[in-house]
C-alpha cells in the first residue's frame, strides 16, 4: 500500500500503525513467554513505546476520517499535543518502573503489574482521553458520509482499530489494576483488527489492493501463526508463521483444508467448538510434520453482518519444545523417585537391623552407664525412620491430581487417626467439598497431632467453619492449651523447626498450597492454638449435608 501511494498521509500513517501493532503483540508475546522476573522486567521496558502506537492509531484515525485539520498551524498544536505525552510517557515506561512493576502471581507466574505513581494514573487518563477523541470522530465520520462505499470503509476500519485499541487499554491498563492477567487481550484485538481490514479490502475496495497484497502485510510479523478459513475449514489466507508450522510455504497454504494438517476427529471436534461456543483456546493438537510434532490452537468464529458463519480465525503455536520438556521432566521425576524409594528401602531395612541390634544391647547390657547412649541410639533410629517417613509422604504431594473432598470427611479421617484419649473433640463445619490434594486428611492429622504434643495439656479441641464475605471459607482449629507466642506464629511453618521433627506443619502447609489454600495460626498466647485454614472462593463448594 506505502509502495503504490508513498506520498498519502493515510497510507503512512497506516503503515506505521501496523508496525507499531505488530510491534505491541511482539513484546506481549515476549513478555509472556519470559519465565522470569528479570526477563519479564527487561521485555517490559522494550516494549514500553505501546502510547506511541496508540497515539498513532489515534492519528490515523482522525486523518483517515477527514477530522484532522488541515491548517498546517493547527495541525502541528495538535501533533504536540498528541504526540509529546505519548513519548513522555513511553520514555517513562522504558526506563523507569513508573508504570508497571514485575509481581508474582500463584498458579500464573510472574506478571506485570500496574504502579501505584502519579505517572501511571497520568499515562491512563491520557490513554482515555485520546480513545474518547478518537471515537467521537469516527461516529461523526460514519453519520456524516454521503457515500455508501466510505461510509462502510470508515465503520470497518474504525471499528477494528477502536477494538485493537480498547482491547490494549483492557490488557495494558484496566485488567492489571483488577488483577486480571489472562486472557491477553491485546493478540484477540490484533485478530479482529486484521479480520475488519480483510472485510474492508474485500467488500470496499480499501486502499483499492487485493487481499494477496494487504492481508500478508498485515499478518506477516505476528509471531504465531494466524490462519482465516472458510466455514467448511479451507485456508483462505495464511501468515509465514503458520506456514512454518505446517511445513508447507506460506504461498501455497490458500486452498487447502485444515484436515490435511490435523485429523479429521480434532477438526470436527474444533468446529463443533467454535459454532457452540464461539471460540476455543490452547487445544493440543497432533500435527504430522516434521517441522512440529505438537502445537497448540486457538480461534475464534467470525460472522457476517447478518449473523451467518462467515468463517473462523485460528492461532496456531508450535508447543513441540514445551512437549519434549514435559516428557524429559517426568522421566527424570520417574527415576529420581525410583532412585529415592530404593535409597528409602535401603535405609530402612539397616535402620530395622540397627534398632534389633540396639534392642539386643539393651537386653544385654549389665554396665547402667551405657543405658543412657543407648537410649541415645534408639531415639536418633526412631527420628531417622520419622524422617524417612516423611520424605516418602512429601513426595507424594503433587503426585495425583487435585479432587473434591467432603470437609467433614477429611477432619473426622484426621480424627481417626490421631489418638485422642482424654481430649473431648467437637466438629461443627458446614456441608462443603473442598478441591485439594488427596494428602489433605494429613492437615488435619498434623494439626491434631501438633497440639496435642506442643499444646501442654490439651482437654478440647473445636473445629469450625465459616463463610467470608468474599467468597472464601476460613476452617478454624482451636485448642484450649498453652498456645504459641507471638515471635514462633510464623517459623512453626518452617522446616525443621521445633522440638520434634519440625515437619507436620511445614509438610501441611504445602499440601494445602497445591490448590491455593492456606494455613495461619491466629491465637493468643496462654489461651490456646487457633489455626485458620483459609479456602479461596472456587476451591470450595456447597454439597447435600451426609450422615456419617
Amino acid at each position: 500500500m506505502l509502495a503504490k501511494n508513498p506520498s498519502s498521509r493515510v497510507n503512512q500513517l497506516f503503515f506505521g500503525m501496523m508496525m507499531g501493532a505488530a510491534y505491541w503483540a511482539l513484546g506481549e508475546y515476549l513478555l509472556w513467554s519470559a519465565g522470569s522476573a528479570d526477563g519479564l522486567s527487561f521485555w517490559l521496558h522494550v516494549s514500553g513505546f505501546w502510547p506511541v502506537v496508540i497515539a498513532i492509531s489515534v492519528h490515523f484515525i482522525l486523518t483517515f476520517t477527514g477530522r484532522w485539520p488541515k491548517e498546517k498551524g493547527l495541525s502541528r498544536i495538535l501533533q504536540v499535543l498528541l504526540f509529546v505525552p505519548a513519548l513522555v510517557l513511553s520514555l517513562a515506561g522504558v526506563f523507569t518502573n513508573l508504570l508497571y512493576t514485575v509481581d508474582y502471581v500463584p498458579e500464573i507466574g510472574w506478571v506485570y503489574v500496574p504502579a501505584s505513581s502519579l505517572v501511571y494514573y497520568i499515562n491512563g487518563f491520557y490513554v482515555i482521553l485520546i480513545m474518547i477523541w478518537a471515537t467521537a470522530a469516527t461516529v461523526m465520520a460514519y453519520n456524516q458520509a454521503e457515500r455508501v462505499r466510505i461510509r462502510e470503509q470508515n465503520r470497518l476500519v474504525c471499528a477494528g482499530l477502536i477494538c485493537l485499541i480498547i482491547c490494549g487499554a483492557l490488557s495494558g491498563i484496566i485488567f492489571p489494576r483488577m488483577e486480571i492477567y489472562l486472557p491477553n487481550l491485546i493478540f484477540i484485538g490484533s485478530m479482529v483488527f486484521a479480520i475488519f481490514i480483510v472485510s474492508a479490502i474485500q467488500q470496499y475496495g480499501l486502499f483499492t489492493m487485493s487481499p494477496e497484497t494487504v492481508v500478508p502485510e498485515i499478518l506477516r510479523t505476528l509471531p504465531d501463526g494466524v490462519i482465516l478459513t472458510d466455514p467448511d475449514g479451507r485456508i483462505i489466507v495464511a501468515n509465514e508463521a503458520a506456514g512454518k508450522i505446517l511445513g508447507v510455504p506460506e504461498t501455497d497454504l490458500p486452498g487447502q483444508e485444515m484436515v490435511q494438517f490435523i485429523s479429521s476427529e480434532v477438526c470436527d471436534n474444533l468446529r463443533s467448538t467454535l459454532v457452540n461456543e464461539g471460540s476455543v483456546a490452547n487445544l493440543e493438537v497432533s500435527i504430522a510434520r516434521p517441522s512440529c510434532s505438537a502445537g497448540s490452537i486457538s480461534g475464534t468464529l467470525v460472522r457476517d453482518r447478518s449473523g451467518r458463519i462467515a468463517g473462523f480465525v485460528l492461532v496456531l503455536r508450535d508447543i513441540s519444545d514445551r512437549k519434549a520438556a514435559e516428557v524429559s521432566l517426568r522421566v527424570a521425576n520417574e527415576k529420581i523417585s525410583i532412585l529415592s524409594q530404593m535409597t528409602r528401602h535401603d535405609i530402612g531395612n539397616l535402620l530395622t537391623a540397627l534398632s534389633g541390634y540396639l534392642d539386643l544391647l539393651k537386653a544385654t547390657n549389665s554396665d547402667p552407664k551405657n543405658d543412657v547412649y543407648i537410649t541415645n541410639c534408639t531415639t536418633i533410629v526412631e527420628k531417622i525412620s520419622r524422617h524417612l517417613q516423611f520424605s516418602r509422604e512429601y513426595q507424594e504431594i503433587g503426585s495425583h491430581e487435585p479432587v473434591w473432598q467432603q470437609l467433614e470427611w477429611l477432619v473426622m479421617r484426621g480424627i481417626a487417626a490421631f489418638p485422642h484419649n482424654g481430649i473431648s473433640i467437637t466438629v461443627h463445619v458446614d456441608p462443603v467439598e473442598i478441591y485439594t490434594d488427596p494428602l489433605a486428611f494429613k492437615v488435619m492429622y498434623n494439626l491434631f497431632e501438633n497440639a496435642a504434643r506442643h499444646g501442654g495439656h490439651v482437654t478440647r479441641f473445636e473445629v469450625s467453619s465459616k463463610k467470608e464475605p468474599d467468597g472464601s471459607l476460613t476452617v478454624v482449629f482451636k485448642d484450649d492449651g498453652s498456645g504459641i507466642r507471638k515471635e514462633d506464629k510464623q517459623r512453626i511453618f518452617e522446616y525443621g523447626y521445633g522440638s520434634h521433627t519440625g515437619i507436620g506443619l511445614s509438610l501441611s502447609r504445602d499440601i494445602l498450597l497445591m490448590t491455593g489454600i492456606t494455613v495461619t495460626e491466629t491465637g493468643e498466647p496462654g489461651k490456646g492454638a487457633c489455626f485458620e485454614i483459609r479456602v479461596p472462593a472456587g476451591a470450595w463448594r456447597s454439597v447435600r449435608v451426609r450422615t456419617w
